[in-house]
């Protein structure tokens, strides 16, 4: 039991990286952006790129797997999100879906449509708890969640840009009325959302191995049923909801033997989602980050 728990707590705090950045735009703009997994894909083989095709060390590459996760975030916000300002939220959300599908077909064309494999930051078991070999990449995942989704709530509630951007989802008129402007807001959001997405690819890509195109796509759906249990509008409620999903992941598979009910995990996320939209959809901590 006690090898399950911290299974479930690595495997969720992955999951809470990525609703990191699905609430992140959420809270800016009242968008699911559809295209944050693969945003961090295509980072993740920009990196790929640097590291295995021209030897790189791995934080440089790294560093432009981010940057890129970064550019596409504030090129999407530019062309599409600042242009449909006027539009519904559902619209834009739509758009998110043509970036998606745009950004698998980049990632087969510019890198490879074969599975490919990016050497882990940091290399070793890690410290045995409980029988289970926790690594020291899904440490700095469980580090980097925490630190991120507390430095991220921390700086909305208590700067005023922070708080601009928290109010500009609200009520923009009365934002701009103050001196706030809403293109700086968005473009804040869509950007450390770009950012976050590439995080969470090169963090997760050592602990599962080979990815190709589409390669964050299933880890999307987890992020998204974390950022809905914890709540879309609470960044520390991404990491609360990644670390209980993955626990009951983790539980429900051990409970079920994966082998005999293949598709399992699957089905626990869904029944999640749907639970959660059905019993309290402002998740764990949302309300509480009205």
């Amino acid at each position: 039991m006690g090898s399950t728990l911290v299974a479930g707590s690595v495997n969720g705090a992955i999951y809470g990286l990525i609703a990191l950045g699905i609430v992140l735009v959420y809270k800016g703009s009242r968008v699911l952006n559809f295209a944050q997994g693969e945003i961090g894909t295509f980072a993740l083989f920009v990196t790929w790129w640097f590291v295995t095709q021209h030897d790189w060390p791995w934080l440089a590459g790294a560093a432009m797997g981010v940057g890129t996760g970064v550019f596409i975030g504030l090129l999407f916000e530019r062309l599409v999100v600042r242009r449909m300002a006027d539009a519904s939220r559902l619209s834009v959300a739509v758009a998110t879906i043509g970036l998606f599908l745009f950004l698998i077909a980049a990632s087969a064309f510019a890198f490879s449509e074969a599975l490919v494999v990016l050497p882990p930051p940091l290399k070793g078991l890690g410290p045995r708890i409980f029988d289970f070999y926790v690594s020291p990449t899904a440490m700095l995942g469980f580090a980097t969640t925490a630190v991120l989704g507390l430095g991220l709530a921390a700086f909305l509630r208590r700067t005023d840009f922070g708080l601009g951007v928290l109010a500009a989802a609200q009520d923009p008129t009365m934002v701009r009325l103050v001196g706030v402007r809403i293109s700086r807001v968005s473009a804040f959001t869509w950007g450390i959302a770009g950012a976050v997405g590439a995080i969470a690819a090169l963090l997760i890509e050592p602990i599962v191995g080979a990815f190709g195109p589409g390669f964050m796509t299933q880890f999307y759906l987890r992020g998204l049923a974390a950022a809905l249990l914890g709540g879309l509008t609470s960044l520390p409620g991404a990491f609360v909801g990644g670390i209980a999903l993955g626990v009951t992941e983790a539980l429900v598979v051990k409970a079920t033997f994966s082998s005999t009910f293949p598709g399992i995990s699957s089905v626990t996320v869904f029944v999640v989602i749907v639970a959660v939209l059905v019993l309290r959809p402002s998740g764990l901590l949302g309300a509480r980050a009205r």
